[in-house]
């Protein structure tokens, strides 16, 4: 009891904290990175490279508040680049959206993809 009221004090006089900055800096790191693809039911949507996707790190960020984006960005989903003013977005008849790039390069491969979609 006495040693706890110290510890207690003695944070409060230096204006410190019960928890540890490595743990204050992860949680500040995963609320800014987390949004609400990371917890969909479908798995369809959450990102490979996403750290708060994986299962260890999803748990712990679940009760952190979620990251507010005010500005989004394309990414092509067959090439995974991010559209710009390099690769401008294409909408083709189908109603998908691609990158510049890959309906160029990968001419053949698309038209393929775009059949299929079709049938």
């Amino acid at each position: 009891m006495l040693i706890q009221q110290f510890r207690y004090d003695n944070y409060r006089l230096h204006q410190l904290g019960n928890n540890s900055v490595f743990t204050i800096t992860l949680q500040a790191g995963l609320s800014a990175i987390k949004t609400p693809q990371c917890y969909k039911e479908d798995g369809s949507s959450k990102n490979p490279d996403c750290p708060v996707c994986s299962k260890s790190l999803n748990k712990l960020a679940q009760p952190l508040p979620m990251a507010h984006c005010a500005n989004s960005r394309l990414v092509c989903k067959i090439s995974g680049d991010v559209m710009n003013e390099n690769n401008p977005p294409m909408m083709l008849p189908n109603g998908y959206v691609y990158g510049y790039n890959v309906s160029v390069g990968v001419n053949g491969l698309l038209k393929a993809k775009i059949a299929a979609v079709r049938i």
